[in-house]
């Protein structure tokens, strides 16, 4: 694939890309700047000019390496689907490893200034926020959740939840404001079966899209005044569990993780919890 040939493949590539604006533009941005450097060199897409490609800037941070390897994967792997590559060129590029970030949770404060400029006759948006907050459920299982995997016997609300490879859990629902906001919901809705969630355009239901769902919350966010990313409420969920003293093996039940590396990654509770946990410990040896 030559240079002239890539930049219009490339377009194709972002125009069906299910992803946020913000990785469309980065995308954009790493797949021209290749385009440049293949017709800038008389190059090709394939093995040998992509490695020449990142060999040729030896100054690029490890994050900046790792994000361009994965525009290159996911475009190189589209092309493939399409039979517009024979072979994958970036079969044999080693990735940068990158140390796993620490999880970012905000305070409980600025996440209401984020509700609170939510439009009251924006319902749905109103509970799906706060369900991903008050859960700390992944965007993608909240879309995912049917009317049907609700079970709000009173004392008991929960629902079930389809998480990652498949596996089903059960989340409670604890807070008396998400379990009133629901009930609220769903004596408006207009339907009694499927998604909980669904886009209203034309007057007709549809599978509400992430992209969507995340502009939706950059706009109150910026409206509020408050950064935040709409991952940053699981985060954010699971921090307030580990500060309140639940334990990591609950937490990573609650969050759907597979393994409890991934939950002690919130281990890092705040000085004031610590000071507390250490002044009731030293109360108790001195009775």
């Amino acid at each position: 694939m030559d240079a002239a040939r890539l930049q219009t493949c490339a377009t194709r590539f972002l125009a069906e890309l299910q992803r946020s604006p913000q990785t469309i533009r980065a995308y954009r941005a790493d797949l021209n700047h290749l385009q440049t450097w293949l017709a800038t060199h008389e190059q090709v897409l394939d093995a040998q000019s992509l490695g020449q490609y990142l060999a040729a800037h030896p100054t690029w941070a490890a994050a900046t390496r790792s994000r361009k390897h994965t525009t290159f994967e996911r475009f190189a792997h589209w092309a493939m689907r399409h039979e517009l590559l024979d072979r994958d060129p970036t079969l044999h590029l080693d990735r940068p490893r990158l140390p796993s970030p620490h999880p970012k949770g905000l305070r409980r404060s600025d996440i209401e200034r984020i509700f609170a400029a939510i439009p009251g006759v924006q319902r749905r948006d109103a509970l799906l926020f706060r369900l991903v907050y008050e859960t700390g459920l992944r965007i993608g299982e909240a879309l995912g959740l049917y009317l049907s995997d609700l079970d709000l016997t009173p004392g008991d609300e929960h629902l079930t939840v389809l998480g990652k490879g498949e596996r089903k859990r059960t989340v409670l629902l604890d807070d008396p404001k998400l379990v009133g906001t629901l009930k609220r919901y769903l004596r408006n809705l207009p339907y009694t079966h499927g998604p909980l969630f669904q886009a209203t355009r034309n007057s007709r239901g549809g599978p509400l899209r992430y992209q969507s769902v995340q502009e939706r919350w950059q706009s109150y966010a910026q409206q509020a005044g408050v950064a935040c990313t709409l991952h940053q409420l699981r985060h954010s969920h699971a921090t307030e569990l580990v500060n309140g003293g639940v334990s990591l093996a609950t937490i990573r039940k609650r969050l759907g993780h597979q393994h409890i590396q991934t939950t002690l990654r919130y281990a890092e509770i705040s000085d004031g919890i610590a000071d507390d946990e250490v002044r009731r410990w030293r109360r108790q040896q001195r009775s």
